[in-house]
Parts: C-alpha cells; sequence; structure tokens
C-alpha cells in the first residue's frame, strides 16, 4: 500500500505541474493573439455575410425597429411621467432605425470604418499614417505643426 500511495502522488504532482504549465502558456500568448494586425485586402463582409444579412439579418432589424417604434409610442406617456422620453426615443426608435442603414453584411466596426472613409467637408484634410490608422486636421482650424 505505501508504494500505490507513494505512485499515487507523483501521478498528482504531474498532474499539478502540466496544468500549471499549460496555464502559464495559455496567459503568456494572450498578448501575441491580441497584436494581429487587419489584413486589408479581405477586410469587409463576404459573400456569406451579405446573403445572410439579406435573408435573415436585415428583415429582422426591420421587425425590431418597428416593434421598438410601437413600444416607444406606448411607453411614451410613462417616460414622460417619469422625464426620460429622450432616453427611451434613443433606445426605442432611432437606434433600431439607424441599425437599418447600416452596410449590407458589415459589422459595426466595419461600418464605422467605411463611414468614416468618406469625407463630406472639404475643409477636412486627411493624412494616412499608418493604415488604418490616420489624423483628420479640419483647416478652418489653426494647426501649428513643429518638426
Amino acid at each position: 500500500m505505501i508504494v500505490k500511495a507513494k505512485n499515487q502522488r507523483t501521478v498528482k504532482q504531474r498532474f499539478f505541474t502540466v496544468a500549471a504549465s499549460l496555464s502559464l502558456l495559455a496567459i503568456s500568448m494572450q498578448p501575441a493573439l491580441a497584436a494581429i494586425e487587419i489584413d486589408e485586402t479581405d477586410f469587409g463582409p463576404s459573400y456569406e455575410t451579405m446573403v445572410v444579412d439579406t435573408v435573415v439579418g436585415k428583415p429582422l432589424q426591420l421587425v425590431n425597429a418597428i416593434a421598438g417604434t410601437a413600444a416607444y409610442i406606448v411607453s411614451l406617456p410613462f417616460s414622460l411621467i417619469g422625464g426620460n422620453a429622450d432616453q427611451a426615443q434613443q433606445k426605442l426608435f432611432v437606434e433600431p432605425w439607424n441599425a437599418m442603414g447600416r452596410c449590407l453584411g458589415c459589422t459595426v466596426a466595419e461600418d464605422n470604418y467605411y463611414k468614416s472613409q468618406a469625407v463630406s467637408n472639404d475643409n477636412v484634410v486627411r493624412i494616412v499614417v499608418d493604415q488604418p490608422s490616420e489624423i483628420l486636421i479640419n483647416t478652418n482650424d489653426y494647426v501649428v505643426v513643429t518638426p
């Protein structure tokens, strides 16, 4: 029996050593996995995400927007009494209808990126530092650049 107990202790020690090593390995890999860069050639929605968004996503967003509008109208007297009509309007009415304007198959981040690329103001100068990083300067402002 003494040999069996001694053998069990070494199995427990080995198991603990392997578990501790694997957990340290997993913890040390997290910063490396977080530093993955965006592949700009493959950035954006794919064919599959566009089809799924067309068939499933947009109809569900439409139903959500209509239900949110109905909930806003029903809750309006109560939110006026509570003093939070603006918050109810934003969450139940504005945000669902704004979601309908997202590009087809895009995530929120992709949609924000595409919308940020469209500069509608002629007084804005775009300087691309390291794609996708960039600096936008409004030329109506006083800008001083020192080397």
